[in-house]
């Protein structure tokens, strides 16, 4: 009977094994602390930055999508493009087929402890953003390169609703202006036109525009688990409430423009995505397991309660074990989605782009809900330098 304890034993062991990945030390913290404050990162993204150095390659490329966008609302720029460079990095990584990357496949692996990556529309934004950072710094080289980024990330083969970022096309549009290259602006521009899920009229960009708004409205999706297992992924609409925005410029007529995207949309219309097949074949797994676990203990368990023959006994208990193994089997796969989410995106992105003289010059902002009513209104005081860069004015919207 020494082989059927040890049988049990193992089922046990398996059936308690299961646990999450474990957060950092009290030391860990500390030390991050003082290596923010080393680093000059300022006082309101310090908590971002110690998240990033301390939850490890696991929560890396989320940390640094979360403190880039941060950083570059905020006028941080070089750490915006550090963090984004790194990030672009490690996916890049991930999807040449790194060893981590492997795990993916993986059933006893639960997704929320693998190395993030994102979703393709989070991965799109990602592009995005640093598009529009080498935009600011004039490299329309890279930005152009960084727009197409942005398209490939959403393509997936036979589905009608991908790679139709907007945001995407026109940037590629203004950029090509930017390189003498009308011609690939335009065609970017008409791609942008036959998209289904386009917002609304938006205004293109001209060659000779020197300032560009980037305005961001609402919260962006959440991401929620459903199924028995919490297995299929699904997203949850934040609240916003501007679709319209009015640019009120001097000596200039007012130039209203939709967003260039929605980012719950594009979060929702890509379509089946590979690692859903992944997380389904998980799900079946974890059921099938465990039925066949309970078939067997039930089993074993009768053949062990009847019987007056120490062999069938000792083979009752045998299944009984198996049973117990087969549970222990289920219980260690994770069929549940990656829910972790790039919270600090908007719902909606609004790009307009136009031309002032050197000087200061007070531009206002309506913003309008679906209904005309105005839900904001600001003036932002402008200073465009002699120096041809390009001025990007960051603002927020309900």
């Amino acid at each position: 009977m020494l082989g059927g304890a040890c049988v049990l034993a193992a089922a046990l062991l398996l059936t308690s094994c299961a646990s999450g990945p474990k957060g950092p030390s009290v030391q860990q913290i500390e030390a991050a602390q003082k290596q923010a404050v080393a680093d000059g990162i300022p006082q309101p993204l310090q908590h971002m930055y110690i998240d990033l150095l301390t939850d490890g390659e696991r929560q890396y490329v989320l940390n640094a999508m979360r403190l880039g966008l941060a950083a570059e609302r905020s006028g941080y720029s070089d750490l915006a493009k550090r963090v984004f460079d790194q990030a672009i990095k490690r996916v890049a990584s991930l999807q040449a087929g790194a060893e981590q990357a492997e795990r993916t496949k993986s059933k006893f692996v639960a997704d929320e402890e693998k190395w993030f990556k994102g979703e393709a529309y989070e991965r799109s934004a990602l592009y995005l953003y640093r598009g529009i950072l080498y935009a600011a710094d004039g490299d329309w080289g890279n930005a152009a390169a960084c727009a197409k980024r942005a398209q490939v990330e959403d393509i997936a083969s036979k589905e009608q609703d991908s790679g139709d970022w907007y945001s995407a096309e026109w940037l590629l549009a203004f950029a090509s202006l930017k390189q003498n290259d009308p011609g690939t602006a335009n065609d970017a521009l008409a791609r942008g036109a036959k998209f289904p899920n386009r917002q609304g009229n938006v205004l293109p960009p001209a060659a000779e525009d020197n300032v560009l708004i980037v305005a961001e409205a609402g919260q962006g999706p959440g991401k929620v688990g459903l199924g028995e297992y919490h297995e299929k992924l699904a997203f949850v609409q934040g609240d916003y409430k501007t679709t319209k925005l009015e640019i009120d410029v001097p000596s200039q007529a007012p130039a209203t423009t939709a967003a260039t995207d929605s980012v719950y949309v594009q979060a929702t219309t890509r379509g089946p995505r590979k690692l859903d097949y992944i997380l389904n074949g998980k799900a079946e797994f974890k059921s099938a397991t465990d039925m066949a676990g309970n078939a067997a203990i039930v089993a074993g368990a009768a053949t062990a309660m009847t019987s007056n023959n120490d062999t069938q006994t000792i083979v009752g208990l045998g299944l009984v074990a198996a049973g117990l193994i087969s549970k222990g089997v289920s219980a260690s796969s994770h069929p549940a989605a990656d829910t972790r989410t790039w919270d600090n995106l908007p719902n909606s992105i609004f790009l307009h782009s136009f031309r002032l003289p050197p000087g200061t010059h007070q531009v206002v902002l309506k913003a309008f809900d679906a209904n005309g009513k105005i839900v904001k209104q600001e003036t932002l005081s402008v200073v465009i330098n002699p120096q041809p860069n390009l001025t990007v004015i960051w603002t927020q919207l309900p």
